[in-house]
């Protein structure tokens, strides 16, 4: 949530210059939890530690995943909760939170992957 109204720029991973949609989710991680992800919307998706999440039953922390040029899945952000998600969307628009309900999403929606948290056990994640 820190980083809402951050520039987007394609290959970002860092407050300082601005983030890409997978450079958002890349820094988040490494920084609340010193884990490094795979650097792509794909890779992250891929992960075989990222256990798929059905729709209804999505929680925040969640990574939810976008296919918007209609092949692979080249879109990540971070489910919130209500509906919500944040994400860093392409150039001329910053870090911002946008409903799935959105039509774009909705239509675009591939799925979602959920991490376990570090030192947390299954139970509590």
């Amino acid at each position: 949530m820190a980083q809402l109204g951050k520039p987007y720029r394609w290959g970002g991973i860092s407050p300082e210059t601005g983030f890409d949609c997978s450079g958002l989710v890349y820094y988040a991680w490494r920084k609340n939890f010193n884990t490094r992800l795979p650097r792509t919307a794909e890779g992250m998706y891929s992960m075989a530690q990222a256990h798929p999440v059905q729709f209804q039953h999505l929680e925040p922390g969640d990574m939810v995943f976008f296919s918007m040029k209609g092949g692979d899945v080249d879109h990540v952000g971070v489910y919130l909760g209500n509906g919500h998600f944040i994400e860093a969307p392409h150039t001329g628009q910053n870090v911002k939170i946008v409903s799935l309900e959105q039509d774009n999403y909705r239509r675009h929606y591939r799925g979602a992957r959920r991490l376990p948290v570090p030192g947390v056990g299954p139970e509590e994640s």
